[in-house]
C-alpha cells in the first residue's frame, strides 16, 4: 500500500507553504512521510502552516526559508535536511516565478533569465546538491510545470517557455539518473487559483472559472505526486504527466458547444477574453 511505501520518507517540497505546493506536502503528510516545506520572503506565518497540519491530525512539517534559485541556498538547504534525517528520498521542484508580459517591449533578456534561473535551473540544483551533501541522489524527483508550456496563456509568454524547457531537461535527467535508480518526471496540472494566475489573467476572470468549476483542486494534482513516488509506478520516468480532469482534451467547438461533453463538464462557460481587458 502507497501509506507503507512512504511511511517515514523524507520529502521535499520547494515553494511549499501555500497554494498546491502546500496540497502537495499535506498530501505526502496523509501517507506518514517527514516533510520539508520551503518559502522564501516570509510568504506564510510557520506558526499558522505548522498549525494547519496539526488541524488534520498530520505531523507538522519542518519549514525551512531558502531561495532556491541560490545554489549556495540549496546547498545549506539540503545541510540542514541531511542534519535532520540524513538523506532525501523524494524532491518536488514548485518554485516557479516570472516577469507577467503585457506587449512586445515587455520582452527583456534579463526578465527571461530570471524566469529560468526560478523556474527551470533549480531543478537541477536541487538534485546535484542532495548529491553533493549527503552522498545520495533521491530516488524520486518531480518538477511542476504548466499547461502555458505548450499552450497560450495571456501574459505567460516567459513562464511558458521556462516551464517547456523544464520539462524537456525532465526528459534528459530520467535517462542520466535511471543507472541511479532515480525516478524523474513532471506533472502538469490544470489551471490552479494562484496570485500568479490572478494577477496574468484579472480577478473577475479566475473567479469566473472557479464559479463554473473549471479550476482544478489542488489536491487531485498533489496525489499524482504521491502516486509516483509510491513504488507502484516505478516503470514511468522521463514523462509529463498531465492532472487536469480532462480539460485539455475538449475541443474549441465542443467547449463553447457543450456538444458531447460528459454532464459533469459545464456547458457554454467560456469567459469573455474581453473581461481581462477590463480588470
Amino acid at each position: 500500500m502507497v501509506i507503507n511505501t512512504l511511511k517515514d520518507k523524507s520529502v521535499l517540497v520547494t515553494g511549499g507553504t501555500r497554494g498546491l505546493g502546500k496540497a502537495i506536502g499535506l498530501e505526502f503528510a496523509r501517507v506518514g512521510a517527514k516533510v520539508f516545506l520551503t518559502h522564501k520572503w516570509n510568504s506564510v506565518r510557520e506558526s499558522d502552516l505548522v498549525t494547519e497540519f496539526l488541524i488534520q491530525d498530520l505531523p507538522p512539517p519542518y519549514v525551512i526559508e531558502s531561495d532556491v534559485s541560490d545554489p549556495e541556498a540549496i546547498r545549506a538547504l539540503m545541510a540542514a535536511i541531511k542534519e535532520n534525517v540524513g538523506s532525501i528520498d523524494v524532491v518536488i521542484s514548485n518554485v516557479s516565478f516570472a516577469k507577467i508580459i503585457s506587449d512586445i517591449w515587455d520582452y527583456k533578456r534579463s526578465s527571461f533569465e530570471l524566469s529560468l534561473q526560478y523556474s527551470t535551473w533549480p531543478f537541477v540544483d536541487l538534485l546535484q546538491a542532495a548529491h553533493a551533501v549527503t552522498g545520495l541522489f533521491p530516488r524520486y524527483a518531480i518538477s511542476i510545470s504548466s499547461q502555458a508550456a505548450d499552450s497560450y496563456y495571456n501574459g505567460y509568454d516567459f513562464s511558458g517557455p521556462s516551464k517547456a524547457a523544464l520539462e524537456s531537461l525532465c526528459r534528459y535527467l530520467a535517462l542520466q539518473l535511471k543507472s541511479h535508480g532515480v525516478r524523474v518526471n513532471a506533472i502538469r496540472p490544470g489551471f490552479l487559483d494562484t496570485k500568479s494566475s490572478r494577477a496574468s489573467c484579472g480577478e473577475h476572470v479566475i473567479d469566473s472559472l472557479k464559479e463554473n468549476g473549471l479550476l482544478l483542486d489542488p489536491q487531485g494534482a498533489a496525489r499524482v505526486c504521491v502516486a509516483l513516488c509510491s513504488g507502484w509506478m516505478d516503470a514511468v520516468t522521463g514523462q509529463v504527466i498531465v492532472a487536469d480532469e480532462g480539460w485539455s482534451l475538449v475541443s474549441p467547438v465542443a467547449y463553447l458547444t457543450g456538444e458531447g461533453l460528459p454532464d459533469e463538464f459545464p456547458e457554454n462557460t467560456m469567459v469573455d477574453s474581453r473581461i481581462d481587458n477590463q480588470s
